[in-house]
């Protein structure tokens, strides 16, 4: 059965398939996770075709398709035959090699260009319960790594047992590299981990996230190691605590992604840091762990059931440190669920 987007898109541009590469389309329309393969997409029916690797997996478990062999040809006989006059394909993941392929195997069709993160930027109960599982195994994962902090241990090393714990507690994967930063370093919003030992008093701030059947999630949580040192990052870490709050309250639906944008960055101009807040306020998360909608000063979306986001204040001094809290939220029909915040609604 199409999503509600993708039916909207096709009445729309009045195409006759969708065609695409993508494994994040792949898992997102027919549920199955594969490196290769191609899925065509008409309004009424969809094919996945794979190769000998996945044929027995896909025949198994994919759904809202029919499972065809991908062998030498099988693609362009199938789309000759098909004679398509108007295919949509993706703006955001199409590979120009591929493109080429297609326009070589329909030489005489009108390609239009979608963004695919469009389609599944509201998510189904099953899909946003795929999420949610990724935030709790990434909670778990956490907190069995505060128990093992302590002076002399590196970003590094917090970082791989992070990784690993995500995996103990369910995870297939991390959705993303952690980022785990101390002290000075929590100055740089995209911190790669590094060899600097922990100190008493440091600020940490941890960005991380697990991949749960191929959906992911995203966190940040900043906090001291022991008695605070400097008395201005307590400062800057209450202010982004707050910011945050503020910003999460916001997420209902009719409000637009700006307002809560506007919300964070109001409240840390006004406490002096405004100049250091110096990135979105966040972003949908989903199968990609950045996807629709952007939540920032410029793209405005109104919030929707079903969309997930992340509200990510942050503010950053150099040679002194930083600090960003990070939910990832789900659009509920009257208000909000935060989903890297179990305490709240168990």
């Amino acid at each position: 059965m199409l999503k509600d987007e993708l039916v909207k898109y096709f009445k729309e541009s009045k195409a006759d398939a969708y065609i695409s590469e993508a494994p994040q389309t792949r898992l997102w329309f027919a549920g199955v996770q594969t490196t290769d393969g191609y899925l065509v997409i008409e309004p009424n029916k969809a094919y996945l075709f794979v190769d000998g690797r996945y044929i027995e997996y896909c025949t198994k478990n994919a759904k809202n398709v029919e499972v065809i062999l991908l062998e030498k040809g099988t693609l362009s006989k199938f789309l000759e035959k098909k004679n398509y006059k108007k295919v949509i394909v993706e703006e955001d993941y199409l590979k120009l090699e591929t493109f080429e392929a297609f326009k070589q195997m329909l030489p005489k069709a009108e390609f239009v260009y979608a963004r695919a993160q469009k389609f599944r930027i509201k998510k189904d109960e099953e899909e946003w319960q795929k999420v949610k599982e990724a935030c709790e195994i990434s909670l778990q994962a956490l907190e069995e790594v505060k128990k093992i902090l302590r002076v002399g241990i590196t970003e590094l090393e917090v970082s791989n047992k992070l990784g690993y714990l995500m995996k103990v507690f369910g995870a297939e994967k991390e959705g993303f590299d952690s980022i785990v930063a101390f002290g000075a370093n929590a100055a740089e919003p995209h911190h790669h981990p590094t060899n600097k030992k922990l100190t008493e008093g440091d600020i940490v701030k941890i960005d991380f996230g697990a991949q749960f059947a191929g959906w992911v999630s995203d966190i940040t949580r900043t906090f001291f190691f022991g008695k605070p040192k400097n008395p201005d990052l307590v400062k800057i870490l209450d202010t982004v605590i707050e910011a945050q709050r503020l910003g999460r309250e916001m997420v209902k639906p009719g409000v637009t992604t700006v307002d809560v944008d506007k919300t964070c960055r109001d409240y840390i101009e006004k406490a002096g840091y405004g100049k250091f807040f110096t990135h979105s306020t966040g972003h949908g998360v989903g199968i990609d762990i950045h996807e629709l909608p952007y939540v920032n000063s410029s793209i405005p979306t109104t919030l929707e059931e079903g969309m997930i986001i992340t509200v990510e204040p942050g503010i950053y001094v150099e040679n002194v440190g930083g600090a960003r809290i990070e939910d990832t939220i789900l659009v509920t029909k009257d208000g909000c669920r935060v989903l890297s915040r179990p305490e709240d609604y168990k």
